[in-house]
């Protein structure tokens, strides 16, 4: 975690980024500390989709925003495990929120763009030469189908984006310490042990993986290593519990 650090601010958790911090780039992956739900929610959800009360999730998110510096004018998706990008801009950003997708890139500044996780990897990419930004869902469907290479991809290519410039950050997700799947699901991937006939995944390798694949330069990317599961205190896990909120990650120039 050495390129991470968490940060209190206003009696609320968020987990940084340090180099995206030192180019400016306004982020935060939450936590689930210092906010107003209650009981398998407590206490930051900003997981708008949950079932967690929605006046309790509209003013975690508000302080979410005001905690990091940004604005209230966030565009989010209504995600499905897809490989659907949106690229938002003032004119579509309306347009765009809570349309089916799970990722996001944007080249406008104040723009805030984010995604919800409890287990799944979510991934912040930010082009520093030309200024462009992303936010990745990556759960294993999302990771198996490259999500965050097309993402990519998709900056250099339809954006004009700059791979030598291109930094990937990795945050809170479940490690393969505790990401034990199938073995249909295990043989999708790469980077799979097998202990006592179990499979374990490690969706931050993969996604690293998908990062270089798409010409990032190895030390451009940051992994927190932060498992969601082993660190339930911390960070909601779909794993613990099924009813549960969500960390947002959010990104904005």
């Amino acid at each position: 975690m050495k390129n991470f650090v968490l940060e209190t601010n206003n009696n609320s958790v968020y987990l940084i980024c340090k180099p995206l911090k030192e180019m400016g780039v306004k982020h935060f992956f939450s936590s689930r500390l210092g906010g107003f739900s209650k009981e398998d929610y407590a206490e930051l959800n900003l997981g708008i989709f949950t079932n967690d009360n929605k006046d309790a999730i509209n003013k975690n998110i508000n302080k979410a925003l005001n905690d990091n510096n940004m604005n209230s004018n966030i565009v989010y998706l209504k995600q499905v495990h897809s490989v659907v990008i949106h690229v938002v801009d003032s004119n579509n950003a309306n347009i765009i929120k809570e349309k089916v997708g799970d990722a996001l890139i944007t080249k406008e500044r104040d723009i805030p763009i984010g995604v919800f996780t409890a287990d799944c990897v979510p991934c912040i990419v930010y082009d520093n030469k030309n200024k462009i930004v992303a936010v990745v869902h990556a759960g294993w469907k999302g990771t198996y189908q490259k999500i965050l290479y097309k993402t990519i991809k998709k900056i250099i290519d339809d954006l004009n984006g700059d791979s030598d410039n291109i930094f990937v950050a990795l945050g809170p997700a479940i490690g393969q310490c505790c990401f034990e799947v199938s073995y249909d699901v295990a043989d999708k991937f790469n980077f799979v042990t097998k202990t006592d006939d179990k499979y374990f995944v490690d969706l931050f390798l993969e996604n690293k993986k998908q990062a270089l694949d798409a010409s990032v330069k190895e030390e451009n990317i940051f992994i927190s290593n932060i498992c969601t599961k082993c660190n339930n205190n911390l960070f909601y896990s779909y794993r613990v519990n099924n009813n549960t909120g969500r960390i947002g990650t959010f990104v904005s120039l």
